[in-house]
């Protein structure tokens, strides 16, 4: 980045006192992005029309594309595996999947670009929420539960990834009757049929402690 353009994103943070500025000035990351990157808050599954993780396979374990790339043979075979062995309640549903990270920055123009850090082939596991989770819950009481079970998460499967939320193309959070836990083939393919049964117990937890939030 230019001297010129960074001296000017570093002093219309500081005006606008915009902390996530700041932060992409200094170190091409929002606020948020470092959050995420750190495993410390959930990943948007649609960040204003940009989907992620990005599905592989459909509901039957199947293959989306009509030809499987080289390069993921053996690994949608690993997937196949162990899709025939879980038993998969109603309030599930397995996927292989691509996902990635992100960071904002400021490109040379002094304009905010995306860029993606990693990208990653693993197993999603989708919880299904009653659609009414979605209109009767208060963003804090989710964001407060989704919050405590990705701790969870983190303490018993460091790097698996927690999927919740929408931001719209206006920029307005809101919620989805949907969460995701997703663990990378790089981090959890050894044993993946066991880390994926602790995600599970973790993540059906988290479903019923929302959907019992609703109750109260």
């Amino acid at each position: 980045m230019p001297g010129n353009v960074f001296a000017s994103a570093l002093f219309r943070a500081y005006e606008n006192k915009d902390l996530s500025a700041l932060l992409m000035a200094v170190c091409d990351n929002s606020m948020f992005d470092l959050l995420r990157n750190s495993f410390l808050i959930p990943v948007r599954s649609n960040d204003k029309g940009v989907q992620n993780p990005i599905l592989l396979t459909d509901e039957e374990g199947r293959f989306l594309e009509k030809k499987i790339p080289l390069i993921l043979e053996k690994r949608y075979r690993k997937f196949q595996h162990i899709y025939e062995l879980m038993a998969r309640p109603s309030e599930y549903r397995m996927y292989m999947a691509e996902g990635f990270r992100e960071k904002h920055g400021y490109d040379g123009t002094g304009q905010i670009e995306t860029v993606k850090t990693g990208e990653y082939t693993g197993i999603l596991l989708v919880f299904e929420l009653p659609d009414y989770v979605e209109k009767t819950v208060q963003d804090t009481s989710v964001y407060t539960i989704v919050w405590e079970y990705l701790m969870r998460l983190q303490q018993r499967l460091p790097r698996a990834m927690m999927y919740y939320g929408v931001m719209n193309e206006n920029g307005q959070e809101r919620h989805t009757s949907k969460l995701g836990i997703f663990l990378p083939f790089t981090h959890f393919e050894h044993e993946m049929d066991k880390k994926i049964e602790e995600a599970v117990e973790i993540g059906s937890e988290c479903r019923n402690a929302i959907i019992d939030k609703t109750k109260m």
